[in-house]
């Protein structure tokens, strides 16, 4: 750790001496005058991505399945009703941000988190950006080692999928990246808070917080009471609503231990399934990258003892990883996703290693000919020559950016076309007295956001009992129609944009008002299971 913050500052024994400042508070703190300036830089950076994020919502935009439950939980907590049971892993994190936007109602509630999460993308591309053209240095070099490192991160496997869809890892892999940056530059306390965010977005954070943790309760004594405030802040977080909302404080960790089909944790191998996933998913280039940034560190290190941030780099990205696999091994899913600490860390390495093939040849030929202009002439004409070979690799990526951006249009069509099906039906209420509530396995979130009931009270899997309403669509554009009644009592009501409304009414006074496919359609009479539910909106 002194290594790593020691490096690319001022000499250990200056930033000692200008610890109680840099505590405090005291941004240049020893660190010489870049102190200040960066700090101020990291400010406009923030609010270039807050301003980006926010044309990216001109366009169609929706949350995915775990950013609907989010939303559901903040809306619940303003209204002191939170149920947590049948939906995703609590994340403290997002819920923070939501319970303030669920005061700006429903309609604006999913744009305020789309806003965030999206920014938080874009701040992780501008770290990938910084933190490789630091450890590179100024220059053709570090210029080139920032642009590849942030090329990398944004091209890596449904990096932008994820992210538009309001999904948190991109908002992860930022904070990792800035509270790496923020030790270099001798803020420990900087660092320990944006490790809080990050810990409260994944619980594999925590061993790595801890570790940091630990060390600075013994070198910083001025830190303890934070520290203390820190450890007992991430388990209040993430157990406490848990406790409130299901009655099961570690349900976020059983719930995880339930993965969706296709999952690393079926193959005979989990853990060496998750690290064979990614490496398919890394494209050869990246890989080499990362292993000459890795290589040259390593024996910088052992030379002159330099280059011990990018170690510190590379040995937190197979940290990550490791751990990932050892948790898929008990029976964790093990997604793509949950890597994005390991993919952002290589992305940096990634654009290091191609600033050290470009240095390396730019100084071997100015050492040749005596001639620094050639030798950068050089490096540049085989730099060009490089990306001309790889434009197979960069072909792929610019043709699946059309692929992702009809997925995109298409699931912002699901939401934006439910509450028109849902009003032409008559409205949440009328549709949830017909009884139960029904709808595909990945819309059952959004379903309840829009008609105003917890997430536990749309169904998706089983025989979907009569009496109830099914909210039907076609996940992807060519798939199955979802949810799949077998009980033909359901008929269809009403359809409108891609969804289908279709009941089969309770046969009681409450179902009355349940619209029905006609005079003659079925009503059912309730069973023991039927809710009786009311709209929160």
């Amino acid at each position: 750790m002194r290594v790593l913050a020691g490096q690319s500052l001022a000499p250990l024994r200056a930033r000692r001496a200008a610890r109680v400042s840099a505590s405090d508070g005291e941004v240049g703190a020893r660190a010489g005058d870049r102190g200040l300036p960066r700090t101020l830089a990291i400010r406009w950076v923030l609010l270039a991505c807050l301003a980006i994020s926010a044309v990216t919502l001109l366009f169609p935009s929706t949350p995915t399945y775990d950013p609907w439950a989010w939303l559901l939980w903040g809306r619940e907590i303003t209204q002191l009703d939170l149920v947590t049971v049948g939906g995703p892993s609590w994340k403290p994190l997002p819920v923070l941000f939501n319970i303030p936007f669920s005061l700006f109602g429903a309609e604006a509630e999913p744009y305020l988190w789309l806003w965030i999460a999206r920014a938080g993308a874009l701040l992780s591309l501008a770290m990938a950006f910084r933190l490789a053209r630091r450890i590179v240095g100024q220059g053709p070099a570090g210029m080139i080692a920032g642009v590849f490192a942030a090329a990398f991160l944004l091209t890596t496997y449904q990096y932008v999928r994820d992210s538009m869809l309001g999904n948190s890892e991109a908002l992860l892999a930022a904070l990792f990246l800035w509270g790496f940056e923020r030790h270099l530059d001798g803020r420990r306390d900087h660092a320990l808070y944006l490790g809080l965010g990050a810990a409260l977005l994944r619980p594999e954070v925590w061993p790595f917080l801890g570790l940091y943790g630990l060390w600075l309760f013994f070198d910083d004594p001025r830190m303890r009471l934070r520290l203390v405030l820190v450890a007992v802040a991430i388990p209040l977080l993430w157990f406490g609503p848990e406790l409130w909302g299901s009655g099961e404080p570690f349900r976020a960790s059983s719930r995880a231990t339930n993965p969706n089909p296709g999952s690393a944790a079926f193959a005979d191998h989990p853990g060496l399934e998750v690290v064979r996933r990614f490496l398919a998913r890394a494209v050869i280039p990246l890989q080499v990258a990362t292993l000459v940034a890795a290589g040259y560190a390593a024996l910088a290190w052992h030379r002159h003892r330099r280059e011990g941030a990018t170690l510190f780099l590379f040995g937190i990205g197979v940290s990550w990883i490791a751990l990932v696999a050892f948790m898929t091994e008990l029976g964790y899913a093990g997604n793509q996703r949950y890597l994005v600490v390991t993919t952002a860390a290589i992305c940096v390495l990634g654009g290091i290693g191609v600033a050290r093939i470009f240095a390396a040849i730019e100084s071997a030929v100015t050492s040749r000919s005596g001639s620094a202009r050639t030798g950068l002439r050089v490096a540049s004409a085989v730099f060009v020559l490089g990306l001309i070979a790889l434009s197979p690799v960069i072909k792929n990526k610019v043709d699946n950016v059309s692929a992702t951006l009809d997925k995109l249009r298409y699931e912002a069509s699901l939401w934006h076309s439910l509450p028109g099906v849902i009003d032409r039906a008559g409205g949440p209420d009328k549709l949830l007295s017909c009884g139960s509530v029904y709808s595909g396995p990945f819309q059952t979130q959004m379903v309840a956001y829009q008609l105003g009931v917890h997430g536990i009270q749309v169904g998706a899997l089983g025989m979907l009992p009569a009496p109830g309403v099914a909210l039907r669509t076609h996940t992807v554009p060519k798939g199955p129609l979802v949810a799949k009644l077998t009980d033909r009592r359901f008929r269809e009501v009403t359809r409108e944009g891609r969804w289908q409304v279709w009941t089969a009414p309770r046969s009681d006074a409450r179902g009355r008002s349940c619209p029905t496919a006609g005079s003659d359609a079925p009503r059912v009479k309730p069973i023991a299971r039927t809710p009786e539910l009311t709209s929160s909106r």
